[in-house]
C-alpha cells in the first residue's frame, strides 16, 4: 500500500437526497465503508470532515453554486503529496457509470465551475473530479427542465443501482489509486477499471 494521502471532497445541495446531491450520498457511504467517525462540522458553515489515516473525507455544506467556499480552505491546506478527488453528480453519464478525469477549461457543472475559482490562487495539479453518473438526462432539456430534473428525487430502482453498482465502482477506483500510488493517465485508468469491473 502506498503512502499517498487522498482527500475525497463531495459537492451537492444540502437537505434530502436528490440527483444533485449524489456526491454527498457516496461520501456518507464511504464513511461507513471505511468505518470512520461521522463527519464533524468545521468552521462557520463550509465543510464537515472525518479522517482515516490515508483518507480524509470532506463534505461541502454549501449550496452547489458556492462549493468554492468549502473547497478553498481544503485546497490551501494540502501538502504536495496529497491527491484530491471531487465527487459530483455527472448528468452527462448514465446511472451506474463512474469516471475519473481532469477539470476541463469550461465546466458545464455549476459546482465544478465554482471550485475552479480556487485554482488561480492555489496549485490544482493534484485535483481530479470523480463523476457519479445520474443520467440519462432528459432529451432536448432546457435550463428550466434540467434544473427540475437534477433536483428531483431518485427512484428506488435508481437507489439500488447506486448501492449495488456505483458504490462498488467508487471503492474499486480508490483501491486502484492507492495500489498505484498515483492516478497516472486518467483515460488509461478508466479503461482499465471498466474492463476489470465488467469482467468481475
Amino acid at each position: 500500500m502506498s503512502d499517498l494521502k487522498i482527500v475525497i471532497f463531495s459537492i451537492g445541495n444540502p437537505g434530502q437526497l436528490h440527483r444533485h446531491s449524489v456526491g454527498h450520498w457516496i461520501l456518507n457511504e464511504l464513511v461507513d465503508f471505511f468505518e470512520v467517525e461521522q463527519l464533524q462540522r468545521k468552521g462557520k458553515f463550509s465543510e464537515s470532515t472525518t479522517r482515516d489515516g490515508q483518507f480524509t473525507l470532506v463534505k461541502s455544506n454549501t449550496y452547489m453554486n458556492d462549493s468554492n467556499l468549502a473547497f478553498k480552505p481544503v485546497l490551501k491546506s494540502l501538502s504536495a503529496d496529497t491527491l484530491v478527488l471531487v465527487i459530483y453528480d455527472d448528468f452527462d453519464s448514465n446511472l451506474g457509470k463512474v469516471r475519473l478525469s481532469r477539470f476541463k477549461k469550461n465546466e458545464s457543472h455549476n459546482g465544478l465551475k465554482s471550485i475552479q475559482k480556487c485554482f488561480a490562487s492555489a496549485d490544482s495539479e493534484n485535483v481530479y473530479k470523480l463523476g457519479i453518473g445520474i443520467g440519462p438526462k432528459p432529451s432536448n432539456a432546457s435550463k428550466d427542465t434540467m434544473g427540475s430534473w437534477v433536483l428531483s428525487k431518485l427512484t428506488q430502482p435508481e437507489l439500488e443501482v447506486l448501492e449495488n453498482i456505483t458504490l462498488d465502482k467508487v471503492t474499486a477506483y480508490l483501491g486502484e489509486i492507492v495500489r498505484q500510488g498515483e492516478v497516472g493517465d486518467c483515460g488509461k485508468l478508466n479503461s482499465r477499471m471498466t474492463n476489470r469491473i465488467d469482467k468481475s
